[in-house]
């Protein structure tokens, strides 16, 4: 009967901590993770143009077919993370991007995605691609 009432009395100082709180603790448990740098990260971006690119996936044509809209997917590696938790990504070509950390088409990179596309990923310390 006691362990019934301190089970109770737990649960309810919990709902009383999430209602008094900003966010409940269902959303600070579904929060992403920060980023380290060095990360690799997958950028996904919708992109609108009359020609795709060689690497454009999911490729439609517009209604009347004067444009396309398709999805080229960018691989990044986290080169900073600022103090209000936007990501700063490098590119191959050491094009820098910013992104905010709550941004649907940045997310890592998993595992056969580093495996299989390491290439694609841009190397830190590696000043070849930036002297051509």
């Amino acid at each position: 009967m006691t362990l019934l009432l301190l089970l109770t009395l737990l649960v309810t100082l919990l709902a009383a901590g999430a209602l008094l709180s900003d966010t409940s603790f269902w959303q600070r448990t579904s929060l992403k993770p920060a980023l380290r740098i060095g990360a690799p990260v997958v950028y996904r971006q919708q992109e609108v143009s009359t020609c795709p690119t060689a690497d454009a996936r999911d490729v439609h044509p517009a209604e009347r077919g004067e444009y396309y809209y398709y999805t080229v997917i960018n691989y990044l590696r986290v080169a900073e993370v600022m103090a209000d938790g936007r990501i700063i990504a490098v590119a191959r070509n050491n094009k820098r991007l910013c992104f905010r950390p709550n941004d649907s088409g940045l997310r890592k990179a998993r595992l056969t995605e580093r495996l299989i596309y390491r290439p694609r990923f841009p190397r830190f310390g590696d000043n070849s691609s930036a002297s051509r």
